[in-house]
């Protein structure tokens, strides 16, 4: 690495000249155009190199860095590492500044020019003289044929610059850019940009349009250009590549507003560059640019984007470029995200009008404000109602939107334990009150006669609002994932890894547990561990969580894991326009019916796939039940060691499992079995496939397209609704992706670094405190 001294030193670069070599061989340099850089602390050869290069607007590709030794002017010194810079800076630290002289990879030789001595001139013939050729403003026609009046490719217009057109003019040869030759399937979108500029004489309303004009003019025909001048009255334009003559100037006429081609070089002698958008391409134009494309594809990839305008204009973009272009796009197409909002009146009613029997309604707050969005359509209204088990999980999903906010969900568990949306909601926050406005719009959609259990948290106001909102007509099972996870949590700082996985999962087990013999051996095994552990789990209400004392029926579905469903469609949504994103999800939703009620009707069989596998388990270990006695409509029953009392009349069995599944069990099916009846008939009629059908049995329909422009006077009584006022956190959004303890015990469970030598946690040998002693 180069270390510059401290002393402050400034590089004088020399760019665009030639070296004269003189008679004892000393060079001078002359012509071009020299800029000053600054010298910092620890600069490197690149770093300094992308100083020369964001100075004089070129690039570091092929820049070469030369210069003279003190006292030197015959060798030129080429610095092409690390070690030459620093050498360099090392023979000029005495001085306040040094020289250096910046080519593109062209041999030495061909730029030095070695002075002769003065001839005699010798009388040649007169040359007639040349005159000035003019560009005609008409279109370039795609083929002239040959004629004594076309330019030579390598003959240059050489066009004076005046605030007159001079009629006459001479064409332009067919191909004046010979250029590298370019795929016939690249860049065709870009041909119609071709022959925007025609030549001299050419006008054009502002110098906006005339700007806008050349850069799809040079991105057509593959070449990048700097402004010599751009100021409001005139443009002088020349093409970037080095020694090339290809140049334009226009103006605006005297006392109008029309500007017009003065002069114009039209011919390249380069082979031209690939136009890249970080160079002249800004977020609006490349937006306008892919309008109609995302318009056509809204969810389409910024990296897709990138490819497809490099492929059809051979514009380059990053991911972030393409990105931030993309969002430009949808809010000119769509509104911006503050517009969306003030739609939202009209599309609950669009939602209601196009779904009779659904629910969609909103709230603000009094500043109106975006506060909350209910939705509920009547398919999954009369689906839950119908086919699903009274079973509903509770759960919540951050929006990675400009407005952030969070998804509140309440999905059931169709009879083929598939994840069945009732209702969602859109919130600013996760909050108490939040929760039980939710709850209070959901009571209205999914009144039944019977009790509901809902799988859910017990944080966040839900335990307090469901016994607020549904009474005693409802069950409150906590889901074991959040459980688990505050256990972890409360007691992660004291405990080795191993121990922790070993309390959870004895946890997971004494929820499972049927009877009261097996959960109290479960506790007592975290007992063993830590009795701290063991009053924890005794404190946190095991009527709610453990099947021993739980009075509710949740088919042994322990967590709230079934929102996962909303995460992953919202996870494709959640980055468009608030009323695009409700769309979304109805189309998926409206796509998940669809598609479930096809599939069933290929089914053959009388439950659906997944408990006709289930109870054929239970029907090949009911071969190994012995019966013992019988009284009346209750059995005894052996398997193995275990001995159960079934109970036909009443669908029970001590094992509990004909309860907690709504399947009867290997018992149960023995004594079925035995008096010849078939245990398909007492299977819970949510596992047959008839009542599948109707679960799926109504459609969702399309909602038009709300196209109502929000006057900027909003009507009287009318609520014009803004978004909620909340302040995006610095840095990029962070989602979980699988919500923490979900899945299973060690889903959530993160090794702690254990010391190998004091076996405490947090530090390793290498950094443990008894080293130091």
């Amino acid at each position: 690495m180069a270390i510059v001294p401290s002393k402050k030193m400034i590089a004088i670069c020399q760019y665009g000249g030639d070296f004269d070599t003189h008679d004892d061989g000393s060079m001078t340099y002359g012509g071009g155009e020299a800029y000053a850089v600054d010298l910092d602390e620890n600069m490197q050869l690149s770093g300094f190199k992308q100083e020369i290069a964001e100075t004089i607007d070129s690039t570091v590709d092929g820049m070469v860095v030369k210069y003279f030794l003190p006292g030197n002017k015959k060798n030129l010194i080429t610095v092409s590492k690390d070690k030459d810079f620093q050498r360099m800076v090392n023979y000029y630290k005495e001085a306040d500044q040094l020289e250096v002289f910046i080519m593109k990879e062209a041999p030495m030789g061909k730029n030095v020019k070695k002075k002769q001595p003065a001839r005699r001139p010798q009388k040649t013939p007169q040359k007639p003289t040349e005159t000035t050729a003019v560009v005609q403003a008409t279109p370039i026609p795609t083929s002239i044929p040959a004629s004594n009046n076309a330019i030579a490719l390598n003959e240059p217009i050489d066009i004076e610059t005046t605030t007159e057109i001079i009629p006459g003019a001479v064409p332009i040869s067919a191909n004046p850019f010979p250029m590298a030759v370019i795929d016939s399937d690249q860049r065709m979108a870009a041909k119609q940009w071709e022959n925007l500029i025609t030549g001299v004489g050419q006008r054009f309303h502002s110098l906006a349009e005339f700007r806008e004009a050349l850069r799809k003019f040079s991105i057509a025909h593959a070449f990048n250009f700097v402004y010599k001048k751009n100021e409001n009255q005139r443009v002088t334009v020349k093409c970037k590549a080095e020694g090339c003559p290809w140049r334009i100037h226009a103006s605006k006429l005297s006392t109008t507003q029309l500007v017009c081609i003065k002069t114009m070089r039209p011919v390249h002698n380069c082979q031209g560059v690939t136009s890249k958008a970080p160079f002249r391409a800004k977020r609006s134009w490349v937006g306008n640019l892919i309008k109609e494309k995302v318009k056509e594809s809204p969810k389409i990839k910024p990296k897709d984007i990138a490819t497809e305008l490099k492929r059809d204009y051979g514009i380059d973009l990053n991911y972030s470029q393409a990105r931030r272009a993309k969002e430009y796009a949808r809010e000119q197409l769509l509104g911006s995200y503050k517009d969306a909002y003030s739609e939202l009146p009209f599309f609950c009613e669009k939602i209601m009008e196009t779904n009779p029997g659904s629910l969609a309604t909103f709230s603000t707050k009094e500043d109106s404000s975006f506060h909350r969005l209910f939705v509920s359509f009547h398919a999954s209204i009369s689906g839950f109602l119908q086919g699903c088990r009274p079973l509903l999980f509770l759960d919540s999903t951050p929006l990675n939107s400009r407005y952030q906010g969070m998804l509140l969900t309440a999905t059931a568990a169709d009879g083929d334990d598939g994840a069945f949306p009732v209702a969602f909601a859109v919130v600013d926050e996760e909050t108490a009150e939040n929760w039980r406005w939710f709850l209070t719009e959901l009571k209205l959609v999914v009144h039944t006669p019977g009790q509901i259990t809902f799988v859910a948290d017990f944080q966040k106001g839900l335990r307090e609002s469901l016994r607020e909102i549904f009474g005693g007509e409802c069950y409150h099972a906590y889901c074991l994932g959040y459980l688990a996870e505050k256990l972890n949590k409360d007691l992660k700082g004291h405990f080795s890894h191993d121990a922790r996985r070993l309390m959870v999962e004895d946890l997971y087990a004494a929820a499972h547990a049927p009877k009261l013999e097996a959960f109290e051996k479960c506790t007592e095994d975290i007992k063993a561990i830590s009795p701290e552990a063991y009053n924890w789990v005794i404190r946190s209400e095991p009527e709610h969580w453990a099947n021993t004392f739980f009075g509710g029926l949740r088919y042994n579905h322990m967590t709230s894991n079934f929102g996962h469903l909303f995460y992953s469609w919202v996870s494709e949504a959640n980055e468009l326009p608030i009323t695009q994103m409700i769309d979304e999800l109805r189309g998926k939703m409206m796509q998940l019916i669809y598609t479930r009620r096809v599939e069933s009707t290929q089914w053959l069989t009388r439950l659906t796939p997944s408990m006709e596998e289930k109870l054929k388990n239970e029907i090949i270990k009911a071969r190994a039940v012995q019966i013992l006695r019988s009284h009346g409509s209750k059995f005894e029953v052996r398997f193995g060691e275990t001995v159960d009392i079934v109970d036909i009349e009443n669908w029970d069995c001590s094992c509990k499992g004909w309860l907690l599944t709504g399947l009867p069990c290997c018992h149960a099916i023995a004594v079925l079995e035995s008096y010849g009846r078939s245990p398909y008939d007492h299977c819970s009629r949510y596992f047959h496939v008839e009542t599948y059908q109707s679960t799926y049995a109504d459609s969702i329909h399309p909602i038009p397209n709300v196209e109502r422009l929000v006057d900027s006077e909003a009507e009287d009584g009318a609520v014009l609704v803004t978004p909620p006022p909340t302040m995006r956190t610095p840095g990029r959004t962070k989602i979980r992706k699988v919500a923490a303890g979900r899945i299973g015990p060690s889903d959530f469970l993160k090794r702690q670094l254990q010391c190998g030598k004091c076996k405490g946690l947090g530090h390793n040998k290498r950094s443990c405190k008894e080293n130091e002693e």
